[in-house]
This record gives C-alpha cells, structure tokens and sequence, in this order.
C-alpha cells in the first residue's frame, strides 16, 4: 500500500493505531458479504426451535411473530426464554423454513411457502403455511397445534474486538485459509481514501473466489462404480 514511515518508530499502519481496527473489521465485513453472496457454507446455519405455542386468536388478519428476544401471539402475548427458543443472534436473515407438529418426532419437516409481499389472510389450521421476513422479525399466520421450526439461516460472524485479556488484532480468523483474501480486502479498504478504483478490490476477489472454489470441489464429487457388463449392445443378454 506503499505505507508512509512516519518516524523511525515505524509505519503509520499499525496495530496500534485506532482507526486500523476500523480499517480491520470493515474488510471482514466486505470479506464476508462477498464470500455470502458466492454461496459459502460458513456464512449458513441450520437451526431447529420447538415447542412454539399455539396460536390464540381464530382471526384470519392475525400473526404470531418470532424474533432474537421473544415469541408473541397472535392476541399480543409474549413468550420468552427460557419458556421457548428464539431466532439466534448471529443470524442475518431466513433462507428456508419448515414445520412440524410438535411431539410428531417420526415426522418430517413440512417446508413453508415465503411470502413476497405481505402474508396471506387463511384460517387458522393444522400448519402455519406461510413465512414472511420483515424488520428482522419472522411471520406465520399460526397454527391451531404447538409447532417445531427448522430454518437454514444466513448468518455472519463477528468484528475483531479485544476480549478475554487479547487484543483485537490477535484474535482467530473464522475461516480457514482466510488470511490473504482477508488482508487484500483490508487494503482495499485502507487504499480507497487515495485512489478509486482501488487496484487491490480485484485481488481480494480473486483470493475469496479460491475459498469458495474448495466448497464446489468437495459439492461436485459423487460416488462412481463400473457399469455392469452386458453381452448385448442394446442391453438384452447376458450380465
């Protein structure tokens, strides 16, 4: 980045100036908006909650809601934990959700419809149906029984603070082999207050693509086996 040598003490860009923990945290943020648009396994979460109450109100323009603190009801009752499981705080936002009958442990999760706009008016039944997320809050119409969730979560991880006596700086980097991809995105953010466009966003691309590309790897191999011997070539005779 061609630092400056402020003084024989050292480079300007140091541990030890303030504003690098900003510089720092802003390109994991980049980092990891890049590797989760691109698919990254490390950026989802499964997530099961069970034993959400039933819903207390037959009113077909009613919801029951569920978010990082508590369950409310469609009459306005809330619930919290430890009494039920709420959304988890690392979460960004759903990406799939599903139901059951809570007790039913033999039964499989019913995937749920998400809702585009706003959530359809139905009577209250067996499932809830439907999803809608909006304003960091998950929507169901409600159901009649007590319900399991399962959703897969798109998720993120958190700044560099210092914490339990380390120092920001000397904190683990989540993602295995991450630490190049991680400093080229660092520079671009330090490089962008001299030049724009900067020449490391490119770079910092490139190194988050080659993360991703071992996950496609490991997700386009399958098991292969001979084709079975057939003494005829339009497959009658014998094996």
């Amino acid at each position: 980045m061609l630092d400056t040598i402020g003084s024989l003490s050292g480079d300007i860009l140091t541990d030890a100036q303030p504003f690098m923990q900003e510089y720092t945290n802003a390109g994991w943020r980049e980092l990891q908006f890049f590797c989760a648009t691109l698919g990254h396994s490390f950026f989802k979460m499964p997530f099961i909650g069970q034993a959400y109450p039933p819903v207390d109100s037959t009113d077909p323009g009613t919801w029951t809601t569920l978010s990082w603190t508590q369950f409310v009801n469609a009459s306005g009752a809330v619930y919290a934990p430890p009494s039920i499981p709420v959304l988890p705080f690392n979460m960004i936002l759903p990406l799939w959700v599903g139901e059951r009958v809570h007790g039913y442990t033999s039964a499989r999760y019913a995937p749920m419809s998400m809702a585009r706009d706003r959530l359809p008016q139905v009577q209250k039944g067996p499932y809830n149906g439907w999803w809608l997320w909006e304003n960091n809050v998950l929507y169901m119409p409600g159901s009649i029984y007590s319900m399991d969730l399962r959703l897969e979560l798109s998720i993120y991880a958190p700044d560099f603070e210092t914490a339990g006596g380390v120092e920001w700086y000397n904190q683990p980097i989540p993602i295995i082999r991450a630490k190049t991809a991680l400093a080229y995105f660092i520079c671009d953010e330090v490089i962008k207050a001299r030049e724009d466009p900067s020449p490391f966003r490119p770079m910092a691309e490139a190194a988050a693509k080659q993360l991703f590309n071992l996950e496609v790897s490991q997700k386009q191999r399958y098991p292969t086996q001979r084709r079975p011997y057939c003494g005829n070539r339009d497959g009658f005779g014998v094996w």
